[in-house]
């Protein structure tokens, strides 16, 4: 799950930066003059996201990260569910063998390549389910950064604002720079509004 964050945050990072520049090319550059002594100065209009607040916080998010654990929980149970199976068979050759239940090498070598039949089709059929959960929870990450990309975009369309960053990406902010409270209400918002159309 640590690793699904991390991968969620840095292409959450990747879809801020390109909302903001495309937003920022397009507006009027909106900034703060600060005078000091003689010259004045011209600093840029900037805001920052904490992006663990926005993964907490938006139902989105939330819904695909708790959808991502029910599908790894049910990878696992398959692969305990093969794991018991295959045991057992296992269990049943040696314990035959032990009590001289083969009377044959045919017999006990057919038993052999049975198992090591269901031992490679366990194989494939978990690798199968394996790439099935990979490749629907990189969709969802994908809908996930789409879905707060567009929404930052739209934001800062109508707000001007030089640059949206991450918390993460910097060590100090000014907290009155903080506009996370207002991206997830509106995120949240936003998906209300497009589950009841649905």
């Amino acid at each position: 799950m640590k690793k699904l964050s991390i991968t969620v945050k840095s292409l959450l990072v990747a879809a801020l930066v390109a909302a903001t520049a495309s937003c920022s090319d397009k507006q009027s550059t909106v900034a703060t003059t600060v005078a000091s002594g003689d010259s004045t100065v011209v600093l840029p209009n900037i805001r920052y996201i904490d992006a663990d607040s926005v993964m907490s916080a938006y139902s989105l998010a939330r819904m695909i990260a708790e959808e991502g654990q029910r599908e790894l929980l049910r990878l696992q149970q398959q692969q305990e569910q093969k794991q018991k199976e295959l045991q057992s068979l296992g269990n049943s050759i040696q314990q035959k063998q032990q009590n001289n239940g083969y009377l044959s090498q045919a017999s006990f070598d057919a038993d052999v390549q049975n198992f090591q039949k269901k031992q490679a089709e366990a194989e494939r059929f978990l690798g199968a389910q394996q790439q099935r959960v990979q490749a629907a929870m990189a969709a969802a990450q994908q809908r996930l950064n789409d879905s707060i990309s567009n929404y930052v975009r739209d934001y800062n369309a109508t707000h001007g604002y030089d640059a949206i960053l991450l918390r993460e990406a910097g060590v100090f902010f000014n907290p009155a720079l903080d506009i996370t409270a207002e991206i997830i209400e509106g995120l949240n918002s936003r998906l209300k509004t497009e589950d009841e159309s649905k």
